[in-house]
């Protein structure tokens, strides 16, 4: 029985991803990885060495600079050398990378707007206590391996 509830919410999950992913598809630059966006994430957050990044992802630094690579090459980072330690490059967020931010804040209270705020109070608060308990036990899962 347990299966099944689990399939249903796996396929009702997915087509929920799916249909918010067609309708607001044109609002949000597509042209970022999945990889790509947490690097800039990372970024925004003050992971600002390739060394550093490549830690937190458990990854080769020779991995993160590809990505790096493409995402100067299409304008989304500036690298700058640390003027306390010139061997050292400084990874920045450019002007393309503030506006895609800028863009997803605005497309995320866009859906806050046409689909959250159609549920009710409970509604939302069982839905965050839900995630909350799921985020706990793929957290401690993690751990574990």
């Amino acid at each position: 029985m347990k299966d099944e509830y689990i399939k249903q919410i796996n396929i009702l999950q997915s087509n929920f991803n799916i249909l918010v992913a067609k309708k607001f598809e044109n609002q949000l630059d597509n042209e970022l990885t999945a990889k790509q966006v947490l690097l800039l994430e990372l970024i925004k957050e003050g992971v600002t060495s390739t060394k550093d990044i490549a830690n937190k992802l458990n990854v080769s630094t020779s991995a993160v600079s590809q990505i790096l690579n493409k995402l100067e090459d299409r304008e989304y980072i500036e690298r700058n050398f640390n003027p306390q330690n010139r061997r050292e490059i400084i990874l920045n967020l450019a002007d393309k990378a503030h506006q895609y931010f800028k863009d997803l804040t605005a497309l995320k209270y866009q859906i806050n707007k046409d689909i959250y705020e159609n549920l009710s109070s409970e509604d939302l608060k069982q839905l965050k206590n839900i995630l909350e308990k799921l985020l706990t036990i793929a957290a401690d899962s993690d751990l574990s391996n």
